[in-house]
């Protein structure tokens, strides 16, 4: 075997190992669409706990207590993972800034001021609210 040959076998080597790494670091991603929905239906959940389960008194308080337990828990959970997808945080920071200001800006207080305390049009306001989680997760499914 020529010198030639021994090159041309050692690059094919590490061409098929560097693709093997890459599939191996995008199966390893692929919680991270997993994570945005799971978001997506605590924030449903979590809204609909505020707004229209336990919407007066200190019930609210711990709700509210509970949700950023569960936010603080999920990113030191996600924080421990070994691979993070490319565009992951831009995502998860994008859903969140638009789910939090369609819930403080948009929806909330429309929903507020026209279902008050109904559990059905909560839950269906809330749904509409988390859908940049959903997509974000869609999106990273994607990649």
């Amino acid at each position: 075997m020529s010198a030639e040959e021994d090159g041309r076998v050692s690059a094919r080597a590490v061409l098929d190992e560097a693709a093997r790494v890459r599939e191996r670091a995008r199966r390893s991603g692929r919680w991270h669409s997993v994570f945005l929905a799971v978001f997506g239906g605590a924030a449903i959940a979590w809204i609909v706990l505020l707004e229209s389960v336990w919407p007066h008194g200190a019930a609210r308080a711990y709700v509210t207590a509970g949700g950023v337990l569960f936010v603080a828990a999920a990113n030191w959970w996600a924080e421990r993972r070994q691979v993070l997808p490319a565009g992951a945080s831009r995502r998860l920071a994008v859903a969140g800034g638009v789910w939090f200001a369609l819930y403080l800006v948009a929806i909330g207080p429309v929903a507020r001021w026209r279902l008050e305390e109904s559990l059905p049009g909560w839950i269906a306001a809330a749904t509409v609210m988390a859908l940049p989680f959903f997509v974000a997760a869609w999106a990273g499914r994607r990649t």
